[in-house]
């Protein structure tokens, strides 16, 4: 988790003419056109495997004259709803977001056992008495017996308000029955885990888990973003009936959809990546409501709404929302139609040259100092930044997480089980259109008519009851 409270540029001192900065935005845009037209191929797969889903068929699939049939078997959503279901009730079955906190086998800068022996303490304690009585040779400065050391209550952990006060606390486990032997590692695994799970609930952190399984198994990868610290308001009211909210900052993990996922194409997994760009599409209310979050431009943002709603649709998004209306794969006979009332934010994570970040005025601390590159992230919208700040994690990384349904080795994305059953899914409607067609054929009546014998005008349509006319 990080506060997003680091290294920024300087906010409104600085002149906010955006032609300072069109390099930063230039290069974020042509990172981010370059990261779109490398995962076109993808964005045709995940089409097609939303389709065979939704029972769609695509362009591509061309009907004859003599086919009267259009059936689709949604064998594919079958398959997929029950792979989901599956891994749900595998990362779920304790009712409970799956994550787990286990010390390792050799834990460092903690003990890995310690034990207190209550027999040995009795014995002590007469000891003790015997000295005050009799004395004890020595110059006092003796460690006495029992008493626990101060390198020990060091290696105690989590367990040194607890245990660091007694006497007779050793390292180790207990070699007689009657010892009690601690996990100073293990107690502070169960304590953190503990916390992890609470903040991971507060965060909602189950729910968009779900979102990304159910994304993983359709199109093949589950994107993950975070985590993040966040104020979030918990709503209170005081005696007199008076709202009185309280303001605390909590951890937040949620999900990233495929499609608003941009990485670098050259990269086969996050690690690899030098930069991702995630496309946001915001309302004006969104837009404004980042100025509450650290280190937003309030000017920026203000300037790029004055602009106007700059969105447009790519072409995949009409095939989404069911207003696909035949248009083939790709980009060259598509249409936005009309616009689309929201801004479209790009979010960039990334390295970029020292330099250009010192033309637009980014504080850099002297650690950096003989370095070239820096990594950052971004906000733009509208030829504007909304945000430029030194990416604030420690170590340095990119804060999302990618797993793929089934790996491809040569790609950052991986295969989904509508891509596996894609096959299987064009010949069972093949088959199930052939099947319904040849029933008709065969069910049907061959009807000879001769025209001379009826009445002009007739209309020749048959159907239960007819009354045909004749003269």
């Amino acid at each position: 988790m990080v506060e997003e409270n680091e290294i920024s540029a300087l906010d409104d001192t600085k002149s906010n003419d955006s032609e300072t900065y069109d390099n930063l935005v230039s290069y974020v845009e042509n990172r981010f056109q370059r990261a779109k037209d490398g995962r076109h191929s993808d964005e045709i797969r995940w089409v097609q495997a939303y389709r065979n889903y939704r029972g769609i068929y695509g362009p591509e699939v061309q009907f004859t004259e003599t086919e009267k049939s259009r059936v689709f078997i949604k064998v594919t959503k079958t398959k997929v709803l029950a792979a989901y279901g599956q891994i749900i009730d595998v990362l779920f079955s304790q009712n409970r977001f799956p994550i787990g906190v286990e010390p390792t086998a050799v834990p460092e800068g903690v003990a890995e056992s310690v034990h207190i022996d209550p027999k040995e303490q009795e014995q002590n304690k007469a000891m003790e008495e015997f000295k005050s009585l009799y004395g004890s040779p020595g110059d006092g400065n003796d460690l006495q017996p029992g008493d626990t050391s101060e390198v020990l209550k060091e290696r105690l952990g989590s367990l040194q308000e607890d245990l660091g006060n007694l006497k007779g606390v050793k390292e180790g486990p207990g070699q007689t029955q009657s010892a009690i032997t601690f996990h100073p590692a293990m107690a502070a695994a169960k304590k953190m885990e503990k916390k992890i799970r609470d903040q991971l609930e507060e965060s909602a952190a189950t729910k968009h888990l779900r979102h990304s399984v159910f994304e993983c198994v359709l199109f093949g990868t589950a994107i993950m973003k975070g985590p993040f610290a966040v104020d979030k308001e918990y709503p209170k009211w005081d005696e007199e009936g008076k709202y009185d909210p309280v303001i605390k900052t909590v951890p937040k993990v949620e999900h990233t959809s495929v499609w608003d996922f941009y990485p670098d194409p050259d990269a086969y997994n996050i690690e690899d990546c030098t930069y991702t760009v995630e496309r946001h599409k915001l309302t004006r209310s969104q837009l404004r409501a980042l100025k509450k979050r650290p280190f937003f431009r309030s000017k920026a943002i203000e300037e790029a709404i004055s602009y106007g709603e700059d969105y447009t649709r790519e072409w995949w998004e009409e095939s989404l929302t069911d207003n696909d209306a035949g248009g083939d794969f790709g980009t060259e006979n598509y249409s936005s139609g009309s616009g689309v009332e929201r801004f479209e934010v790009l979010e960039f994570w990334g390295t970029i040259d020292k330099e250009i970040a010192e033309a637009q005025d980014l504080e850099i601390p002297d650690e950096y100092t003989n370095d070239e590159e820096i990594q950052i992230n971004c906000w733009v919208c509208n030829n504007e930044i909304l945000r430029f700040v030194i990416n604030p994690f420690t170590p340095k990384r990119i804060p999302y997480v990618a797993s793929p349904y089934e790996i491809n080795p040569y790609s950052f994305f991986g295969v989904g089980l509508s891509e596996n059953m894609d096959d299987t899914q064009t010949l069972m409607n093949g088959f199930m259109r052939l099947a319904v067609d040849n029933a008709i054929l065969s069910g049907n009546l061959l009807i000879e008519v001769d025209e001379t014998n009826l009445a002009p005008g007739q209309d020749l349509t048959v159907y239960p009851g007819k009354i045909f006319r004749r003269q």
